[in-house]
């Protein structure tokens, strides 16, 4: 029988590889929660801009759009990102809660931004890219968690199609 002391380098090795797995993984999950979540960041746009030359404020406008991303968001991500098992009702309450947190986060960078002079599109550039990894951190590891996983390491899980429903084929 082999026999591996916990210092050892086989053991190291293995840990360190599986690390790197854990890392790139997350990577590559946040790398399509920020490709997928381009969508709900464009309609937050788009309405910002539009209401914006329609004689809104650019704070109001922002807080809309931001609104408007986020409700987006929420169906593409649980789905397409996060592949979560949670129920929708779970996972609705806890996503609403860490809208009303990114929305607070926005809100405030663009009132620091603004306050500070800066043209409205790049203190939004700013409130988008920190609310961003702020929602993608809280998502993955809280509102799209499955109740089985608590307490189980964060692997982020490859995207699954849905089952389609099986319906009886009416007798001829």
């Amino acid at each position: 029988m082999i026999e591996h002391n916990g210092d050892s380098n086989v053991n190291g090795a293995g840990a360190a590889m599986g690390h790197r797995r854990h890392f790139w993984a997350a990577v590559e999950q946040f790398t399509r929660y920020v490709v997928i979540g381009f969508g709900a960041t464009l309609v937050h746009y788009v309405v910002l801009f539009g209401l914006v030359q329609a004689g809104v404020s650019p704070w109001r406008a922002s807080v809309t759009g931001s609104v408007l991303g986020a409700t987006l968001n929420y169906f593409i991500s649980r789905q397409a990102v996060f592949n979560s098992t949670r129920g929708h009702m779970g996972a609705m309450v806890r996503f609403g809660i860490v809208a009303f947190l990114a929305l607070g986060c926005n809100a405030t960078i663009m009132a620091i931004g603004l306050g500070l002079g800066l043209y409205y599109l790049i203190a939004q550039v700013f409130a988008s890219a920190i609310t961003a990894i702020f929602n993608f951190l809280v998502h993955r590891h809280w509102t799209f968690r499955d109740a089985a996983a608590v307490g189980a390491p964060t692997e982020p899980q490859p995207v699954i199609a849905p089952r389609r429903a099986r319906g009886r084929q009416p007798d001829a």
